[in-house]
């Protein structure tokens, strides 16, 4: 929760396919020719507002927390056992879930729509990497069509009572 909070409070970008490296001319060239559509349309926008700084899709953002080597201080795909999925996948994968009106108070849950993904951080609000034109934004839970909940698989949650370094 607390990786979610860093990118919505540091203004991280929206990059279709990304999951927190810092968009330089190589990656954004990268790519711009793996999804030309998402990514190559939108090329002046994320040129003038993102180049240089960090970027991530919806579930990327979720990716990049989960792929983060705290040993290296670098992001690895694949890494702590948390497979390169969608949010769709994601949701599919998650034994713990129910519908929003159902969600616990409990702060790093993810809140799930097809094919969109954001991170509960507790009071009734969400962060999200939401789209181009957004970024990491924080918005309150009734916003953005949110129909489900679930645990993040790959993730350990501690219990109420309970200290854990979230990252």
């Amino acid at each position: 929760m607390k990786w979610a909070v860093h990118a919505q409070e540091n203004g991280w970008g929206y990059v279709y396919g990304t999951y927190g490296s810092v968009l330089d001319e190589a990656l954004l060239t990268s790519k711009i020719a793996q999804y030309p559509d998402e990514v190559g349309g939108q090329e002046d926008f994320i040129r003038q507002n993102w180049l240089g700084g960090r970027i991530a899709n919806c579930v990327g953002l979720i990716k990049g927390y989960g792929w983060y080597n705290t040993q290296t201080a670098q992001i690895e795909i694949g890494a702590n056992g948390m497979p390169d999925t969608g949010a769709d996948t994601m949701y599919g994968n998650a034994s713990e879930k129910g519908t929003i009106d159902t969600i616990p108070e409990i702060p790093g849950l993810a809140v799930w729509h097809e094919g969109h993904i954001g991170i509960y951080i507790g009071n009734g609000e969400i962060i999200q990497a939401a789209n181009t034109n957004a970024g990491v934004i924080r918005t309150p839970i009734g916003q953005a069509g949110w129909t489900h909940w679930h645990k993040i698989p790959y993730i350990n949650y501690i219990e109420e009572g309970e200290e854990q370094d979230d990252g």
